[in-house]
């Protein structure tokens, strides 16, 4: 139809068809377009800052979606935004990456389902060769290191090949410490499994005898288990021997009490052995306890499980700064933007991979929070003060995940970190410290517990800095401890740069004693006397 056959609020209804048509599978809060005249009819113009293929393809399908009464269905096109825009902040491809980065945080089996290969960045050490393969993992890395993002990679693989896999998150039995954890974990697997069975009759069988282990006592419940497995292990065997290798994932085993983490891996293994069915695990590992020596269960490494770690952030912070930015870029381009350096200014993506410690999440997190710091600001770009005050912000969150991730320890661990923190920020003036490694040491263990809640990060993980024999850890407290809302005044912050550690900066910082935390340890004599007098 011609535009010249149609009123001018026919028109309207006809541009706000199309416009809203593309903002619904674009999800673009707002589009910024014009009409061009031409000399047989008008055309519809949409301007984007990075048009990509991407969007010429949701385009169509808008199109397509219309009647053929719209004047627009073959007078539209897209074209990239010529004029500079005052604010980039306030573009509406910027908007959308605020909502695209908060997708981004938590990594499921479901995250990204519909385009998972094209938005993926690959781990900084190409772990992906690793665990693609047909053995026993677990991946170690801290909260947001890409544990999940790894397992999901293989699982991605699996769905489009269409072979036999389930997908287990731990967190919803995190705390639990029974015997019966174990058999719903079971249950939740041969629920996933039984779609690639023919006989699914035979294998919902054992969903009751599974059931009947929660109302059992531990003794009863775990013998009761115990006469199951083989049945399951050859139930598993069939569909492997059918459908191709099965792979079962565990994802954060961390969160269920450590006691019953052995147990729980040492029955799922005793399925999976030599029955082409191999297991793929994600924890923190100061959280995992894999195997338990004096009852002798659980899993070994290498033998029985290799090891996958994500937590080389800052030993490496210019490989981290190149993963963190071609992350951001991915997300940037997908919504529509040239590129993440073109809503940053001076210095931000450096700053981001030390505020963030090289984690991603961590960094997608803070950059998100600070486009909002930065629009409340009314700054055109992302700064790097703003950075610094989603920084400072996170750290009151990490904070509250000690009470979270080591409840039983938060006294002890609170108290580590605050003389940490006076040690560095009051005394040294530095944000950067060694530690000797003395694995013996209850403080020692205490920090590395530290490390894997991300209030404190690894520069370099062993250096003698003078005397032969005695090994030290060089670390960095977290940047939100010193800038944004608890800037510290006059404090040396280790490279502005991101780049290589070299030993013999490393060599010069300042030596947390452990000694120090245990005379604080011990009475006093006139605490002593008190006791006493108590006993």
């Amino acid at each position: 139809m011609s535009l010249n056959a149609v009123t001018q609020q026919d028109q309207q209804k006809y541009l706000d068809e199309v416009i809203n048509q593309f903002k619904k599978l674009t999800r673009l809060i707002h589009v910024e377009y014009e009409l061009k005249e031409r000399s047989e009819s008008d055309y519809l113009i949409i301007y984007l800052g990075n048009p990509t293929d991407r969007f010429f393809g949701l385009l169509q399908q808008s199109l397509n979606a219309l009647s053929e009464e719209n004047p627009y269905k073959q007078r539209t096109t897209i074209k990239k935004r010529s004029l500079r825009p005052n604010n980039r902040l306030q573009l509406p491809e910027t908007q959308f990456l605020r909502t695209i980065l908060s997708e981004s945080l938590t990594a499921t089996q479901h995250s990204f389902a519909d385009d998972f290969f094209t938005r993926y960045i690959r781990s900084v050490s190409g772990d992906e060769e690793q665990i693609v393969s047909q053995s026993n993992h677990i991946v170690y890395g801290r909260r947001g290191a890409g544990k999940s993002s790894l397992l999901a990679y293989l699982m991605h693989s699996l769905r489009q090949s269409n072979s036999p896999y389930a997908w287990v998150n731990i967190q919803t039995y995190s705390g639990r410490n029974d015997i019966g954890t174990i058999a719903e974990v079971l249950i939740d697997i041969i629920n996933q499994l039984q779609d690639y069975v023919s006989n699914q009759a035979g294998f919902e069988a054992f969903l009751p005898n599974l059931e009947a282990v929660l109302d059992k006592n531990e003794e009863e419940g775990i013998e009761h288990l115990n006469r199951l497995l083989p049945r399951i292990r050859r139930a598993f065997g069939k569909i492997a021997s059918q459908c191709g290798s099965v792979f079962i994932f565990l994802d954060d085993i961390h969160v269920v009490v450590e006691t019953l983490q052995p147990i729980l891996l040492d029955k799922l293994y005793s399925i999976c052995r030599g029955n082409q069915v191999f297991l793929k695990i994600s924890g923190i590992e100061q959280f995992v306890k894999l195997r338990d020596p004096s009852s002798r269960q659980g899993l070994e490494t290498p033998g029985d499980i290799q090891v996958i770690r994500l937590d080389y952030n800052l030993t490496m912070p210019d490989k981290s700064k190149r993963h963190i930015q071609e992350i951001l870029n991915s997300h940037a381009v997908y919504c529509g933007l040239p590129s993440i350096d073109y809503v940053c200014g001076d210095g931000v993506i450096d700053r981001l991979v030390w505020v963030s410690a090289g984690v991603p999440r961590d960094a997608l997190y803070l950059f998100s929070q600070a486009i909002s710091e930065s629009s409340v600001r009314d700054q055109k770009k992302v700064s790097v003060s703003s950075v610094n005050a989603s920084a400072s912000e996170m750290t009151d969150e990490k904070l509250r995940d000690i009470k979270l991730d080591a409840s039983s320890k938060y006294e002890e661990i609170n108290k580590i970190l605050k003389a940490i923190q006076q040690f560095c920020v009051t005394e040294q003036r530095k944000n950067v410290f060694l530690v000797e490694i003395q694995n013996e040491n209850s403080t020692f263990h205490k920090i590395e517990e530290l490390i894997a809640l991300r209030l404190l990060h690894i520069l370099h993980a062993g250096i003698t800095p003078s005397e032969v024999g005695r090994r030290y850890m060089a670390l960095m407290l977290d940047y939100g401890f010193y800038v944004g809302i608890r800037t510290a005044r006059s404090i040396n912050l280790f490279s502005e740069e991101p780049k290589p550690v070299l030993a013999k900066d490393v060599r010069s910082f300042p030596i947390f004693q452990l000694s120090s935390m245990q005379e604080s340890r011990k009475p006093t004599r006139s605490n002593k006397k008190t006791i006493r007098e108590k006993a």
